[in-house]
């Protein structure tokens, strides 16, 4: 059980890390006097390093062994921060940013790794809803840390890269064996296409959402004016109602057919995007309750197409889907700050959240239409519920396939 803490304290500290970094880039290159689209572009490029880290880190451990891999990734993600405060240069940026994404996907697929050789049928579920909260509400958690320090200086990007250094510490130290990764079986994306084209068009338009957020939440929150605290729960409170309301309505998704809960999440949001494009930036205390129900509403989408597709597949289907599911989700990620960015630069601020709440009404009426031309399940066919963030790698993915597919 001391080893699982330590895996998780490890985990704390490098998403504590990583929620500031992400925040405080977006920030800093605002003040610096980067371009809307050139923010973007830099900051999509995490995304595309971790689909390159997805794919490198598996013939890596092959190679070399988890333990050296995790030791290299951990100082190279350690490393990243302190060249962008050295470089203050978009191509830089970009460049090291891919560079982070790739390590980032890399550290988490040794960690989850660890985390799956201690799960069994039995404790899986709670295992995985233990591991998703602690990420969530530390990356929440590193918001905070933008308020200690002037963005402008160096003392952020050092203090990302001692968190990042810290986390290594307790896993390293853990009385471990190396851990086992297994490469699952694979499926074509023209037989997924024809099974589940429900999951992969919802999760590849929920993450051009969900990139636009992360990437480019605090570069409209510091165009409208907000303070470094107000950035912070701004992007803390939306994280934070993910954390909160992804079990509820995960529960309430097992009880019927969920595409209907799926039509009714996306015109929520989609009204509370509209909602943050109409209340002015002095209206804080609304903005944030607002991306609150945002953030709560939303995320969750990910993991509702996750258990979607278990309702069509089989058990070891669902497990070798996982690993398209998720490139799907990385290619979303990436292309929606690109987009947001443009549409921010060439409309703008204000089109980020209308960019949001299209990207959502999309969602639901494509859901609808399923519904009026696909028959639902019977209750007892379903799959269940399982939590799940686009932030993880292919192991975490996996074990959310198999809770859903075996519960």
């Amino acid at each position: 059980m001391f080893s699982l803490w330590a895996l998780f304290t490890g985990l704390a500290l490098l998403m504590l890390g990583n929620g500031l970094q992400g925040t405080l880039l977006g920030v800093r290159a605002s003040l610096s006097g980067f371009e809307t689209q050139v923010t973007g572009a830099v900051m999509a490029c995490y995304y595309v390093g971790f689909l390159l880290g997805s794919w490198v880190t598996p013939r890596l451990i092959r190679r070399v062994g988890p333990i050296r891999v995790f030791a290299a990734f951990a100082s190279l993600v350690s490393f990243a921060p302190l060249a962008h405060a050295l470089f203050v240069q978009p191509l830089v940026w970009a460049l090291v940013r891919m560079l982070a994404g790739a390590c980032m996907v890399g550290v988490f697929i040794v960690a989850e790794s660890w985390l799956n050789g201690e799960a069994s049928n039995a404790n899986r579920g709670r295992l995985l809803s233990l591991y998703i909260i602690v990420c969530q509400v530390s990356l929440a958690g590193g918001q905070y840390l933008l308020g200690i320090a002037d963005p402008m200086g160096f003392e952020l990007f050092v203090l990302v890269s001692a968190l990042c250094s810290l986390a290594a510490v307790p896993i390293a130290l853990s009385r471990r064996s190396a851990p086992r990764f297994e490469e699952s079986a694979t499926i074509g994306f023209g037989v997924l296409f024809r099974r589940i084209p429900l999951t992969l068009v919802g999760v590849l338009l929920v993450s051009l959402s969900y990139g636009s957020f992360y990437a480019m939440g605090p570069v409209y929150a510091i165009n409208i004016g907000l303070d470094r605290s107000q950035i912070a729960t701004f992007m803390a409170a939306a994280i934070m109602g993910s954390v909160i309301l992804q079990w509820p309505l995960g529960l309430l998704s097992d009880r019927g057919d969920r595409r209907r809960l799926i039509a009714l999440l996306c015109a929520l949001v989609t009204a509370v995007a509209l909602w943050l494009a109409l209340i002015p930036a002095q209206s804080s205390m609304l903005m944030f309750v607002l991306m609150f129900l945002y953030g709560g509403l939303s995320f969750p989408l990910y993991s509702l197409f996750l258990a979607l597709a278990g309702d069509y597949l089989r058990p070891e289907e669902m497990v070798a889907a996982c690993s398209k599911i998720l490139l799907v989700n990385g290619i979303g990620s990436a292309l929606g700050p690109l987009m947001v960015a443009w549409l921010m630069e060439s409309v703008a601020t204000v089109a980020y959240v209308l960019f949001l709440a299209l990207v959502h009404a999309v969602v639901g009426l494509i859901v609808l239409r399923n519904m009026y031309k696909v028959r639902d399940l019977v209750i007892g066919q379903q799959a269940h519920y399982a939590p799940a963030t686009p932030q993880s790698s292919i192991v975490a993915t996996e074990m959310a396939g198999r809770v859903a597919a075996e519960a």
